[in-house]
């Protein structure tokens, strides 16, 4: 049950950091309990859980209210009852039938009372990312972020009297990524706080944050390690993806390109890096990348890169960057190959041999129309396939003043020298080189 691991974790550095050293119960009711659920707009809902069935006017006799009522029953259950999910979060549903019940065990799992608090705990710093997941992370910064970002989540539903509640996992992964911002202002927490808030019929609600901005975020906080998220859903049907590593030192690499900010039209080169950033999407889902085994600079893959490369499905797209938003995913998805390929000297051929190619199209031997479609067909994912266009188009501009000789050779050593996976990369690249010369 690794939520009561979280929240003993977030119990001991309460202890650290503050000195009061309070039992999971004491800090469940004197920490948590007064945020998230003695309010009529709940931070967490918690299905089947005293908090989520109403109570019976006969039970609010000698002033109690009704969160004091649920509170005293979620108390009697922990004591009384053996364990389920309706109480304990993580858990499987009590009986055999249900969607989110467990295998049946004859032994029954021994589970004391404070390790039930501490499931509370930790299931409140669930952070919650696009494709329905949550990640829970085993980092002191991490967790007492969260645990601050609470308060910051009342005060911000508090003062939307229209926002629905119950989100603290959506809460989560914005706060982290806000948190973890340069831009960060500890003294005026909620400033530059931007979350585009949903309307529904007249309630607004926290749409999930992209899981590739929570991956980015931790990379800046933790620039030179890799950290491991325990990943998961609770919800109708319970889903475990299990440990999964986080390969932030990866991720890193798009961030140590700073030289390339070129690459982005002018108009927001000086938004600065974490600013375009947040621009940034992706080809994968997040439980797809999971499936990687890591997510690391792989996973990140930008979306509609494999649309610029032929396949068996027809022949490659031709990028637009006739927007600033087509620009700026068109840069995106440079910098992504340049990290992968991470090697400076492939790009300056990759550059070069795009500057060949242009100016090869630009000659008045034939058709300008023909000759864009003869450089199109170097763009292949196979090279020797890619090496036979560059020999036609030798044979084409025989007697040019251009020594497109030593300038094809170059590139084509290179391709030999590389390891086959990343000839599409490369080829991807040129291809784009090749058409910022022509938009320019």
């Amino acid at each position: 049950m690794y939520t009561s691991h979280i929240g003993r974790r977030l119990l001991g550095l309460y202890h650290q950091r503050t000195g009061e050293d309070l039992s999971a119960r004491q800090f469940f009711e004197q920490r948590l309990y007064p945020l998230f659920y003695n309010h009529k707009r709940y931070l967490q809902w918690v299905p089947s859980s005293p908090f989520a069935q109403k109570v019976a006017a006969g039970n609010l006799g000698g002033g109690k209210t009704e969160a004091e009522v649920q509170l005293a029953t979620l108390h009697h259950k922990i004591a009384t009852v053996p364990p389920d999910a309706s109480f304990v979060i993580g858990f499987p549903a009590a009986g055999v039938e249900g969607t989110t019940s467990g295998q049946v065990s004859g032994v029954g799992p021994r589970v004391g009372t404070e390790e039930i608090y501490c499931s509370w705990i930790g299931g409140a710093l669930g952070v919650g990312v696009s494709g329905g997941l949550s990640l829970l992370l085993d980092e002191d910064d991490v967790l007492w972020a969260l645990y601050e970002g609470w308060a910051h989540y009342r005060t911000y539903l508090d003062q939307r009297p229209t926002m629905k509640g119950n989100q603290i996992e959506t809460w989560n992964g914005h706060w982290l990524a806000h948190a973890f911002d340069s831009e960060f202002d500890p003294n005026h927490p909620l400033d530059n706080l931007k979350i585009e808030l949903t309307d529904t019929a007249g309630t607004l609600a926290m749409p999930t944050r992209e899981w590739v901005q929570v991956l980015f975020a931790l990379t800046r906080h933790y620039p030179t390690r890799d950290l491991t998220a325990y990943v998961y859903s609770l919800a109708q049907t319970n889903r475990t993806i299990g440990f999964v590593p986080l390969q932030l030192r990866g991720i890193r690499k798009v961030y140590d390109l700073t030289d390339k900010l070129f690459l982005f039209p002018a108009a927001v080169q000086s938004a600065g890096q974490d600013q375009l950033l947040r621009l940034y999407s992706v080809h994968y889902g997040f439980a797809r990348a999971c499936q990687l085994g890591a997510i690391g600079l792989a996973a990140i893959e930008p979306a509609k890169l494999r649309d610029y490369l032929p396949s068996a499905y027809g022949p490659a797209k031709a990028p637009s960057t006739k927007t600033d938003a087509a620009a700026i995913q068109f840069a995106f998805q440079q910098l992504w190959i340049l990290a992968m390929l991470n090697n400076q000297e492939l790009y300056d051929t990759a550059d070069r041999l795009a500057g060949a190619l242009h100016q090869f199209s630009g000659t008045a031997k034939q058709g300008k129309m023909n000759l864009d479609r003869q450089v199109e067909k170097v763009f292949v994912k196979h090279r020797p396939a890619f090496i036979e266009r560059l020999t036609e188009i030798l044979e084409e501009a025989k007697g040019s003043a251009v020594d497109y000789v030593s300038l094809f050779d170059e590139a084509v050593r290179q391709v030999m020298l590389m390891p086959v996976d990343n000839f599409p990369l490369f080829i991807i690249l040129v291809r784009f080189r090749y058409i910022a010369r022509a938009a320019a």
